[in-house]
């Protein structure tokens, strides 16, 4: 083989590699830029007690696909279509096109609860802010990749055997088991508006938070065995620790 047709074989499924990467990336990041910038920006309309309801019914099938993907039964029958490698990359996509789906068809609605001007404003931007960028530095926590799925495509792209999972406990995970759920709860609640609609919103997503939270914990619980079980005993779901706990 020649020196120019090797180099066509790798630039072939490194293309791919990088077009795959980039699609994940936006059907994730992008939607929740939209939706942080939603809860900041609240609109308020003039919707009532139907356009209330519509926005539970859109948020009930964003919940019910995003937790029912997750599930261990549901990864093994879309592996059994897509192969394994590209099962969590596409629950990310689904679950990302969902939340743009919630967002762009959500009704705003009519009247307010709170909204702070002066100093008031800048303070409680400031500390919705502070939520936003707690969630992104968790995520250096973790590894992204491996999160949204782009590292086991890119073993398969590569021939390589996928990584078994990784159970780790840096950083705020010593201190709590679900820090980026607390950051998202809290960034929820915190905002200088407060329209009756980001309020139905807030509601329904902690609802939300704290349903999923159990379901995943089972699903940690099977993929990691006895270590999470030690983790769970020892870590707080929601209430962060004074102390972060050291796996020994």
């Amino acid at each position: 083989m020649t020196r120019q047709a090797a180099a066509t074989v790798i630039r072939g499924p490194a293309i791919l590699l990088y077009l795959v990467m980039a699609v994940v990336r936006v059907a994730s990041d992008l939607p929740l830029v939209w939706m942080f910038y939603f809860l900041l920006f609240p609109g308020e309309g003039s919707g009532g007690f139907s356009a209330a309801l519509v926005n539970a019914l859109l948020f009930f099938a964003f919940g019910a696909s995003h937790s029912l993907l997750a599930r261990i039964h549901a990864k093994k029958w879309i592996a059994r279509i897509t192969g394994e490698s590209a099962v969590r990359a596409l629950y990310v996509v689904v679950s990302g096109l969902a939340l743009a789906f919630l967002l762009y068809l959500w009704r705003p609605l009519g009247g307010e609860l709170w909204s702070s001007r002066g100093a008031s404003y800048w303070i409680l931007t400031s500390l919705y802010g502070f939520c936003v960028l707690g969630l992104v530095y968790t995520t250096t926590y973790i590894d992204y990749a491996e999160f949204v799925g782009l590292r086991a495509i890119k073993c398969w792209i590569r021939g390589q055997p996928p990584r078994p999972p990784a159970f780790s406990v840096s950083g705020p995970y010593a201190y709590c088991r679900h820090p980026m759920y607390l950051w998202l709860l809290m960034a929820l609640w915190i905002g200088p508006t407060m329209t009756l609609g980001r309020f139905e919103f807030a509601v329904l997503g902690s609802v939300y938070l704290f349903v999923g939270t159990i379901f995943e914990e089972r699903n940690l619980r099977q993929e990691l065995g006895t270590v999470y079980d030690l983790y769970r005993d020892n870590v707080p779901m929601w209430i962060p620790r004074l102390t972060p706990w050291k796996l020994v």
